[in-house]
């Protein structure tokens, strides 16, 4: 592994990525993380062991990887930037790169696979989407450590009558317990970002709290719900034809007036059971 460059110093992160000719990409959220403390904290929060393999989805230059490749039995990256790509490859011999958009990429087959960790500082324009989406892979992973933006964090963290919940709140923590572990300062970061980030722990739930055969109408009902978050539950399943509106709603424990953001999952659950 090349030592040429500290990629937690700003002054050798500058120098390489100007020798890389490369500059951070804003549409791909580059903003590179340099704060070792924070980096030791996402390492640490995943809890990976010697026999176990790990994901990373968009590695950059590499600071989070050569933390984590030590602690595991196997590495797979995902990254989209051609010449981070290219880097990587010099700096690491002993991992697995995948050179792709994450979004493209079929996590249902590398979880499949073995692979039971994910820790990644996530590229923050499709954040959202990724943990919804490994969140619904049949062989989601055992536990997830992120960072993610301040913002999507509390959204991702938030109970039932926070101001913050909503569906990435809901469709997550069908499959996981979401935690926010420490905030992140835009001076971690280089370029230092606009907005604060958060490092969160996504821990896997033994059993989930929707059945498969039911998750389909739950997340067509909460999508559908939490776009109206201000109109009362009643009100919206009237215009969607639903009837007796006011039995199923008794039925689930939900009471007509009761908006969106104040129904926890259990009652979700029961509700989209019920309209199934």
């Amino acid at each position: 592994m090349s030592e040429e460059f500290r990629l937690t110093s700003p002054k050798d992160v500058r120098a390489l990525l100007e020798k890389l000719g490369h500059r951070p990409n804003k549409g791909l959220g580059q903003n590179y993380l340099i704060d070792a403390n924070i980096l030791d904290i996402i390492a640490n929060t995943a809890d990976i062991q010697l026999s176990e393999k790990v994901l990373e989805i968009g590695p950059g230059l590499g600071a989070l990887t050569e933390r984590i490749i030590p602690k595991s039995a196997g590495v797979t990256c995902i990254e989209k930037d051609p010449v981070m790509a290219s880097y990587l490859k010099t700096r690491f011999s002993d991992f697995n790169l995948i050179e792709s958009d994450a979004l493209d990429v079929d996590m249902e087959q590398l979880f499949a696979e073995g692979i039971t960790k994910v820790a990644a500082n996530l590229p923050y324009s499709v954040a959202s989407r990724l943990m919804v989406d490994i969140a619904e892979c049949e062989h989601r992973p055992e536990l997830m450590s992120l960072t993610i933006q301040k913002e999507v964090a509390d959204r991702l963290c938030a109970p039932a009558g926070d101001k913050h919940y909503g569906v990435l709140s809901v469709l997550t923590g069908v499959y996981y317990k979401n935690t926010l572990v420490k905030k992140i300062s835009p001076t971690c970061f280089l370029p230092p970002p606009k907005v604060w980030s958060a490092v969160v722990k996504m821990q896997c739930r033994k059993v989930p709290m929707v059945g498969s055969d039911v998750y389909p109408t739950f997340k067509k009902l909460v999508k559908h719900c939490f776009s109206q978050r201000r109109k009362q539950i009643g009100t919206i399943l009237k215009k969607l034809g639903v009837s007796p509106v006011d039995d199923i709603l008794f039925d689930a424990g939900i009471e007509h007036a009761e908006r969106p953001e104040r129904i926890e999952i259990e009652r979700w659950a029961e509700l989209a059971y019920l309209l199934k």
